[in-house]
């Protein structure tokens, strides 16, 4: 059986923590691909662990680069958070990407514009200042 099968499976029973630990495992003897980080930082989010959710959508991007999808994830979470700077740069990225699907496009041309607008007025506010 397949370890993201599995991992799933797992997850559907209410073990996430053992779904992600399975998964980490195969990526520490190197089976490791855009698909499979997305995937843990999936189930880190689910259980609110948004360190480990961060780091995971980094380690996608790593690996692939042109990979759309952890760039929408990261910037939808810094959206969620009003870190708009990092939020409006990231959703930028994303939106930069062909292989976004067109359900993420349109979320993202929302959010962005959203973050970019908010960006915006906390710099009219806090002139020299950042949010991030």
């Amino acid at each position: 059986m397949e370890v993201m099968q599995q991992a799933a499976e797992l997850a559907e029973q209410g073990k996430v923590g053992s779904a992600i630990d399975l998964l980490e495992q195969a990526v520490a003897m190197g089976e490791e691909s855009a698909e499979l980080c997305i995937y843990i930082a999936r189930l880190c989010h689910s259980i609110n662990e948004l360190r480990a959710f961060a780091n995971w959508c980094h380690e996608a991007m790593r690996i692939d680069p042109t990979h759309a999808e952890p760039h929408f994830l990261l910037g939808k979470e810094l959206h969620r958070m009003a870190r708009w700077e990092e939020a409006e740069e990231t959703l930028a990225v994303a939106l930069s990407m062909p292989r976004l699907t067109a359900q993420h496009r349109a979320e993202a041309e929302l959010l962005h514009a959203e973050a970019a607008a908010n960006h915006a007025d906390y710099r009219t506010a806090n002139p020299g200042f950042s949010n991030i």
